[in-house]
């Protein structure tokens, strides 16, 4: 199974885009994505995944809607 990732999407009337996020642990390096409205909304984005990250368990599943 695959998770399909639109390249940009519209949230009141705002675009948002897809960015990547590479990050390295003791076992590799990793990537993930995230939806922001510009880089610089990316970067601030990236700076509160740092300061408030937290393991919510295993993904098991996928709905489809």
């Amino acid at each position: 199974m695959s998770v399909k990732l639109d390249l940009s999407t519209t949230v009141n009337g705002r675009e948002w885009k897809l960015f990547g996020v590479s990050f390295s642990t003791a076992d590799g390096e990793f990537s993930t994505y995230i939806y922001a409205l510009s880089h610089e909304h990316a970067s601030h984005i990236v700076q509160e995944l740092r300061e408030t990250a937290r393991l919510d368990g295993q993904v098991c599943g996928v709905v489809k809607p």
